[in-house]
């Protein structure tokens, strides 16, 4: 019998490597006397939608592929019936460079398509009373089914006093209410626990507005590190109930964090029930927390920022202590390059660490997310952050226009920005930017133009993190400015992010939102950084500028005939209706094979007439087909 089993659960697309709750809190949780058992549902999950389930079936002779879109699911679901295997090996394989980028996305895919099919993740536009009917609507699914039950095999083996999830991502809201509601029916004596940033956001709305949530016992609205110790006493007499009553909230969300947590007394985190090759990490990283809260929380839009900064929570470790816990951890694990958790870092903090590391002997690479601060526009102090060890920096550029970030409490210079970024990448520090839309500003049609514009001015020294709609998520400043109901239309990123992303409170009238969605999916095809470009294969490749006016594009030489191609790494070819086709399963587009053309035994194409010629051209240009064989420095060359 073990105190807690400490669940991370499906479905999110944080299968990069261990997501640090779960690690952070194992490590606390055992300093305080607590037996611990960790488990990465939505890992185990994404291998068994890849892997392990049942045989593709035919289509019934009678009940042919009638649209493009019933084609596209037919190949794609075969493809991942027959290679499902594959993508998961090569998703941890990080020598193969492209190959790995596409597996992953195609992982990617695949979950979130099975996730969506099962009821797991919400679309449209529902209001947060009605997730009752989608939880109910999920229960009796396949996800469902093989959650449960897999659940039930570690709580059988383990027996513990507490089923504890960590809920960082609004995705993850039904498919864990689905769970506890299970469990709760075949195991009333269970006790189960909810925490996470999603929790710490929505669990007072979800109890008033939700029947599912009476299933949750207990639920941590501040820090974790604590809390289990506050319902289970640990050592002899351990499944005795505390003192705290079932389902009590405080007062208000901010209050859960001004609790007796403090950063400086914390555990390095305990990585030890974790195997980081399951993890689809290009990078091969390991993460680690310097602060918990932003130092700055002004954002309009950051539920997690107000709600720091109101409590006054906000924290960072000590240089020393986390240089020696990193130290400790690169040893122990194998791995230098560290991704640094923090919402928000300071990059003044970031550089002591380093720097601290660095003398003890070190050479850590480091990943953070942090604000363009003002020093940023010194070059010199980019090139300490670069010889310091940092080599990418992920931040929220949101959009060129000033009007629109000082209305959002953002405290950034546009100008100043676009010039950080530059600094930053000369350097030798990746910049991976967020751009927002769906701002209830007058200019925000202009912000978009001006954003773009940045893009296209510097596509080789940007790249590019996410493009997401503004929402307001409760606890935010947006949220608290509003008069509107609490059970409202929710709004969602559906289409720009993973499982519909960040999802909140309309901002703006359902005519402008979709207007901001549309631009935000016409930049994600007509404004691309270089970096992204050369990862999305369904993009054409930059070619330096137009044709010149002695060569214009209709004048140009016709290309000669094609090397013999085949399909590239996760383009499926398949015979549907007595056609060939070509689907990518990772970004999703199809191509039919002209009927005079067919593949040889080994899939391969040859072309012999000019009509075909031009085909295979095309097909080569799109990248849904490559040479074959490959050049021996191809990153595509990968089959299959």
């Amino acid at each position: 019998m073990i105190d807690v089993l400490l669940v991370m659960p499906p479905v999110s697309e944080a299968v990069q490597f261990p997501y640090l709750a779960l690690p952070q809190l194992t490590a606390a949780w055992t300093a305080r006397g607590h037996t611990v058992r960790a488990l990465d549902l939505n890992l185990e999950y994404r291998d068994e939608v890849l892997v392990r389930r049942g045989p593709f079936r035919e289509r019934p002779d009678d009940a042919p592929a009638s649209t493009t879109g019933d084609i596209y699911r037919s190949v794609s679901e075969r493809y991942r019936s027959d290679h499902g295997t594959l993508l998961l090996s090569t998703a941890r394989d990080r020598s193969s460079g492209f190959a790995q980028e596409t597996a992953i996305q195609a992982s990617g895919r695949y979950v979130a398509q099975q996730a969506a099919r099962d009821g797991w993740t919400i679309s449209g536009t529902p209001r947060l009373g009605q997730l009752d009917k989608l939880v109910e609507a999920a229960r009796d699914t396949w996800s469902a089914r093989w959650c449960t039950s897999r659940l039930e095999a570690v709580l059988d083996e383990e027996r513990p006093q507490v089923l504890a999830f960590s809920v960082p991502f609004f995705s993850q809201v039904v498919p864990t209410l689905v769970l506890t509601g299970l469990l709760k029916v075949r195991r009333p004596d269970l006790r189960i626990a909810l925490g996470g940033p999603t929790v710490q956001m929505w669990a007072a709305l979800l109890q008033r507005r939700t029947e599912a949530a009476r299933s949750v016992d207990h639920w941590c609205l501040g820090h974790g590190e604590d809390f289990l110790t506050d319902i289970v006493p640990p050592g002899p007499g351990s499944a005795a109930e505390s003192a705290r009553e079932r389902g009590r909230l405080p007062d208000r969300a901010a209050d859960g964090l001004r609790d007796a947590f403090v950063l400086n007394d914390q555990q390095m985190p305990d990585f030890g029930q974790f195997d980081f090759a399951d993890y689809s990490n290009q990078a091969h990283q390991f993460p680690y927390r310097l602060t918990v809260g932003c130092y700055w929380g002004r954002c309009t839009f950051c539920s997690y920022g107000n709600r720091y900064r109101d409590a006054r929570a906000f924290q960072q470790i000590h240089p020393d202590i986390a240089a020696g816990h990193l130290i400790a951890l690169s040893a122990r694990l194998g791995i230098t390059d560290v991704a640094v958790a923090d919402e928000n870092t300071g990059l003044r903090h970031l550089l002591r660490v380093m720097e601290a590391a660095r003398r003890r002997g070190a050479e850590l690479t480091f990943r953070a997310r942090a604000r363009l601060e003002p020093e940023l526009a010194d070059p010199a102090f980019c090139r300490r952050l670069r010889e310091a060890g940092c080599v990418q920096l992920s931040t929220g550029f949101e959009t060129a226009r000033q009007e629109i970030l000082d209305s959002l409490g953002k405290g950034q210079d546009a100008a100043h920005a676009e010039r950080a970024v530059l600094n930053l990448t000369r350097a030798g520090i990746v910049t991976n930017l967020s751009f927002m839309d769906g701002y209830d500003h007058p200019h925000a049609a202009d912000g978009y133009r001006d954003t773009v514009g940045v893009i296209q001015r510097h596509p080789a020294e940007l790249g590019l993190d996410t493009m997401q709609l503004l929402v307001a998520e409760p606890g935010s400043y947006l949220w608290a400015n509003r008069e509107r109901p609490d059970d409202e239309p929710l709004v969602t990123n559906e289409g720009l992010a993973f499982a519909a992303g960040r999802v909140g409170g309309a901002v703006i009238d359902d005519t402008a939102t979709a207007a901001a969605r549309q631009r935000l999916l016409r930049m994600t095809v007509e404004a691309v950084p270089d970096a992204e470009r050369a990862g999305r294969p369904d993009l054409p490749r930059r070619t330096g500028g137009p044709p010149s006016e002695d060569r214009p594009a209709d004048r140009r030489p016709a290309p000669g005939p094609p090397p013999p191609a085949r399909p590239r790494f996760a383009v499926a070819l398949e015979q549907v209706g007595g056609r060939w086709f070509l689907a990518d399963v990772a970004w999703p587009r199809m191509a039919v094979v002209p009927p005079s053309l067919a593949p040889d035994r080994d899939g391969r194409f040859t072309a012999d007439d000019p009509a075909a010629h031009h085909w295979l051209h095309r097909m080569l240009d799109k990248r849904l087909l490559v040479p074959d064989p490959p050049a021996p420095d191809d990153p595509e060359g990968r089959s299959v």
